[in-house]
């Protein structure tokens, strides 16, 4: 759910407390408080926990040039390894044997450190001759691409992309990794950042049933994702898939797209003869746990008695509460919560009826949460503005809500009945690079 709903849910929860809701008209903006605990798991969360994660796997395609803060770096040929291979990079030096073959364009490239056999293929090889043009011998010459292994010889490959296979790669080993060492691992998938405010976007799609990593490197886009290219990389280098050596499962149900901004982080953990993946595993942890709810507002409720505070329990209860609607309403999506912690550490599937940003729940949870009010301040107006009974009054409030919550459930139904069609469609269009966004947080 979106920040604004949760807090319009614990604004909604403290009108059910009279003592509370009557102080706003002496104006005591208590209220308030419990407005804020309901959006509290989120703000501990993105504002903080976040940034203390510690990653076993930080898989970065496109490393910046420092500075710039965006890519392609420029390195050295002798910087060009084999663990270096697939990464993005930026080479420069002078242009020998230089050969035009038509679908092909082969020459020699040699900085002070070395020098690599650099190739540009089908529709690389036409943006380069229209952007830079054939080099000439001795020219100097500045290209991006990756380096690669072909005919047992190094290439580098121009590119305006890494290739994916960098990506799956790293991503089957930690999850074997997590599968051998027995560890909770967590990865890091960084974003592909180039000029200005322009990201190049991509997949990631964890198929646990054939045990098998697919990356898909999509077009360049804005900020928001919208693509700004009608198309993306070569069909040779826009796919490539892994096999892991132990099984996995896969838990959050759509593939993650990677584009602007800071990329997510997964997490791999063994439990039994397989590893589970857990879906950016800083969030939704402590932080959305009921007992953690009850520890804040039971401490709210010391500092509130220390301060002074009047009804003290209303205000810590009215708090608790809040966090409370916070997690059940997280609940309605995909990816779920750790409900317990730390009595368990396991996180409980959501139960899928939208995304955090659906539309359909967050207008239909924050309509319920202003009918919520609309009758609570009702109840406590001496001359009631609506003449209606209180339990009528809500459900004719509510009506909007209940009809929308009917059509989320009506359409995860369809879902679940077509669950495999709809999870195949939707790697496919991901795959297609179509504009609509099919992953995420």
């Amino acid at each position: 759910m979106r920040g604004l709903t949760h807090y319009l849910s614990g604004l909604a929860i403290a009108t059910f407390f009279k003592k509370l809701t009557i102080a706003v008209t002496h104006g005591n903006l208590l209220i308030v408080v419990p407005a804020a605990f309901a959006y509290l798991p989120d703000f501990l969360d993105f504002k903080f926990w976040k940034f203390l994660e510690k990653w076993h796997f930080n898989i970065d395609p496109a490393p910046p040039e420092p500075g710039q803060n965006r890519a392609p770096m420029k390195v050295d040929i002798v910087d060009l390894t084999e663990d270096e291979r697939y990464r993005f990079y930026k080479i420069e030096g002078k242009a020998s044997n230089v050969k035009d073959l038509g679908d092909r364009v082969e020459f020699y490239l040699e900085d002070d450190s070395g020098v690599i056999k650099v190739v540009a293929i089908g529709e690389d090889r036409d943006v380069f001759l229209k952007t830079a043009g054939l080099p000439k011998e001795g020219e100097f010459v500045s290209i991006s691409g990756y380096m690669d292994i072909q005919d047992g010889e190094k290439v580098f490959v121009v590119a305006d992309a890494p290739h994916p296979m960098y990506i799956a790669e790293r991503v089957a080993k930690a999850i074997d990794y997590a599968y051998e060492s027995g560890e909770d691992v967590r990865v890091k998938i960084q974003t592909i950042r180039m000029v200005g405010d322009i990201y190049r976007r991509y997949i990631v799609d964890l198929d646990g049933v054939n045990q098998t990593i697919r990356v898909a490197m999509g077009p360049l886009v804005t900020v928001g994702g919208n693509p700004i290219e009608d198309k993306g990389v070569p069909e040779y280098r826009r796919m490539a898939e892994v096999k892991t050596k132990h099984p996995f499962e896969k838990k959050y149900p759509k593939p993650t797209v990677i584009e602007a901004f800071s990329g997510p982080s997964i997490g791999f953990v063994r439990r039994g003869g397989k590893v589970e993946e857990v879906f950016l595993p800083w969030h939704r942890e402590w932080s959305h746990s009921f007992i953690t709810g009850a520890i804040l507002a039971a401490l709210l409720y010391l500092l509130a008695t220390f301060l002074g505070i009047p009804f003290a329990g209303e205000l810590s209860l009215a708090s608790m509460l809040g966090f409370w609607a916070h997690i059940i309403e997280d609940q309605l999506g995909y990816m779920g919560g750790n409900l317990f912690y730390p009595l368990m550490k396991k996180r409980i599937p959501g139960l899928m009826l939208g995304e955090s940003g659906s539309p359909v729940l967050n207008f239909s949870t924050a309509w319920l949460m202003i009918g919520f009010m609309i009758a609570n301040l009702n109840e406590l107006t001496p001359t009631k503005p609506i003449g209606l009974p209180y339990p009528i009054t809500l459900l004719v409030l509510s009506l909007p809500s209940i009809v929308l919550y009917l059509y989320a459930v009506t359409k995860w139904l369809e879902k679940k009945r077509t669950e495999k069609e709809i999870e195949e469609k939707a790697i496919e269009e991901a795959f297609e690079e179509e504009e609509e966004e099919i992953g995420g947080t």
